[in-house]
């Protein structure tokens, strides 16, 4: 089944971009999650305050919104230990980050993004 057509004047096709420092993204991105909101939802929410098309929640959507956010904050820290390595070694240091950190986070990386694929697959 096809997604039905929009009529002329609903469908979205301006697009507004805006800078965000990393701590102002995460809390935008975090305010939408716990609202089950897209970050498109949310800010239309808040400064036109137009409803969203609110799909329907069900436990695996809330699953997934978890699960994506858990991955999110898995990747700042991949990130964190990308940026000290490279800082370790402009410095000519050894890195002191512990294989196990590394290995950790990659492995949640790849754990929780399984979990998330099986949800959108429908749990097959």
């Amino acid at each position: 089944m096809t997604r039905p057509k929009k009529i002329d004047g609903t469908k979205r096709v301006l697009r507004v971009d805006i800078r965000l420092t990393k701590l102002e993204q995460d809390r935008l991105f975090q305010k939408a999650t716990e609202r089950g909101l897209t970050i498109s939802d949310f800010i239309r929410l808040a400064v036109l305050d137009s409803k969203p098309v609110l799909k329907q929640t069900d436990s695996s959507r809330e699953m997934f919104i978890k699960g994506r956010e858990e991955l999110r904050k898995i990747g700042v820290n991949i990130n964190q230990i990308a940026k000290q390595i490279n800082t370790d070694r402009k410095a000519g240091q050894t890195p002191a980050i512990p294989a196990e950190a590394i290995t950790g986070a990659l492995y949640g990386v790849q754990t929780l993004s399984d979990h998330l694929l099986k949800i959108l697959s429908g749990g097959h």
